[in-house]
Order: C-alpha cells, then structure tokens, then sequence
C-alpha cells in the first residue's frame, strides 16, 4: 500500500462547517488519473485536489481536480483551498503579510495573492481568459429544468448566457432570491442540458441588493447536484454582470460578493472582482477565506 496525506479545507469560509468541503491530496506525484479519480469518487466531494510537481518552469506547484466522475480543467474552490492548505503546510517558506504564488492547473498557470490578515489568510487568485456567449433562448425549458416557473427566468433582466473564466456555465438570472431559493431541479432534464449545451453546470442567481448576488449551482452531469460554493461560476458571474452592465464599475473596475450555499446549510461567501474596458471584463478575480477541519492519512 502507498500512503498520501491528504487534508480536508472549508473554502470561502471563515468558520468551520461551512462553505464548500475540500479534500487535498498532498505529494501526488507518483498517483495515477485512474486513481485520482476513485480516491475522488470515495471522497464524494463535489471536487478532490491533488498536489503534482510543477512542469511549467513558472508555476510553484501543479493540481489536478476531480469531481466524484470526472476531472475539471479548472475549478476555483480547489485552487483557493489547495494553496491554503500548502500555506498551512509550511509549503511556501516565506512568513511575508503578503505573497503572490503560481499554480498550474490544465487551463495554464494562474497567479494566486495570499493576505495574512486579523480574520486569517484571505486568498484570492486570478481566473482564466473571461469570455461570455450569446442569449441562450430557452426560458421555459431552462425553468423546467430548475423546476420553476418560466416567468421566474426574469423577463426584466438580461436573458440567460454561457459564460467561462476556465470553464463553460450556464448563467441564470431570476426574478427574486426567492425564486433562487424555491428551486427544485430536475436532474436528468439539467444533465441534458449541460450536454446540449457543453458546459459544466447551472449558475441561477439574483441581485441582493447593490453588489449582493445569491446563487445556486447545480451540475448533475459532474455528480455535483448541488454545489455549496462555486468559485468558478462566481467569476463567470462577475463577467456575464459586466458585459450586460449589471456591476457599478469604478475606476476600471467592480466588487461583487456571491452568497450561495445557504439553502443546503453550507453557508458560503465569494469576493469576486471584475476588471473591466467599457463592458469587456479583461481580469477576473475570485477570493476568500478558508478553515482546515480534518487532517489525515489515505492507504491505497
């Protein structure tokens, strides 16, 4: 038998419990994809992270992600609990308030700030190249789908879109939080969806006042049914809100705090900023904070 350690994070959480469980597997070199994808599956997290060695000469460390059936390109709640858990490891040799690393994921390197604060390490890492689709005109089957009615898929706001900082969701406006929170899908006609459409998941949200989004995340087809925090979804987010002119931008750029997990208990927060040029968003970044609740041993 070989032996891994692993940890367990919270992410986008200041308190244990809460926001979105992370498994980490440390010192993974010598596991292969088979393998990363059983231990994810035995997890049944929505995502298992596991540290490699770099092989881009500019990245500090390199991750693969599992969902419990299959592996992600890129995801933000592993990229944000993984370099806290290597943080709290001892991993990055440097006691400075402030410090940037690069991690390697499929969809390149990506940077990563680390600020130790009051309230704790409060990590932040840029995403991919934003890119945001056209409408996707499909009110009443995208409703059936979230099982909610088609006049919930708010007529008053911009319509659905496929939106990516590293990986393709499916953005939904609604009319209210309340719609938000009375959604009740229908997994497999979400599933075919996600095919159809070739993404990764449903982001459906509503403002929350200004710069307050809720959100829910559902993605059957990842064995995700539903998501406590969704890094990834919550910079889509931010860049689908910036080309329909939905954020207040300042200076070139806007804040936006997504709240999602409440209604599954799993209480999570995501700071997200957007960089924008007119409406084109040219920087996306998510941030957040993070708990370690279990460390451990896995023999396989």
């Amino acid at each position: 038998m070989a032996e891994f350690e692993f940890r367990q994070v919270d992410v986008f959480t200041d308190r244990p419990l809460a926001g979105n469980p992370l498994a980490v597997v440390l010192d993974a070199d010598e596991m292969d994809g088979g393998t990363m994808q059983s231990v994810a599956a035995e997890t049944n997290l929505s995502e298992t992270a596991f540290v490699l060695s770099s092989i881009e000469p500019t990245a500090d460390y390199r991750i693969r992600i599992f969902t419990p059936t299959r592996e992600l390109p890129f995801a933000g709640h592993p990229s944000v609990g993984t370099a806290f858990a290597l943080l709290k490891e001892g991993r990055f040799g440097s006691t400075e308030k402030a410090l940037s690393v690069r991690q390697e994921v499929c969809i390149g390197v990506l940077p990563i700030k680390i600020e130790l604060t009051e309230g704790g390490p409060l990590i932040t890492m840029t995403q991919g190249r934003a890119e945001v689709s056209g409408r996707v005109e499909d009110a009443g089957g995208i409703a059936a789908a979230l099982g909610c009615e088609a006049a919930d898929v708010s007529p008053s706001m911009p319509g659905p879109r496929v939106a990516s900082t590293g990986l393709r969701q499916l953005m939904v406006p609604l009319a209210s939080v309340e719609a938000v929170s009375l959604l009740s899908p229908e997994w497999s006609a979400l599933a075919l969806m996600e095919r159809r459409l070739g993404v990764t998941g449903v982001s459906a949200f509503a403002v929350d006042g200004p710069g307050s989004v809720r959100s829910r995340f559902f993605s059957p087809r990842s064995g995700i049914m539903e998501d406590p925090a969704t890094g990834s979804a919550a910079g889509a987010l931010g860049a689908y809100m910036a080309v329909e002119g939905m954020l207040d931008v300042e200076g070139g750029a806007a804040d936006l705090t997504v709240f999602q997990g409440i209604e599954i208990r799993r209480p999570s927060r995501m700071d997200v900023r957007v960089r924008v040029d007119g409406h084109v968003p040219t920087l996306v970044e998510v941030g957040g904070r993070c708990v370690t609740v279990l460390r451990g041993r896995l023999s396989i």
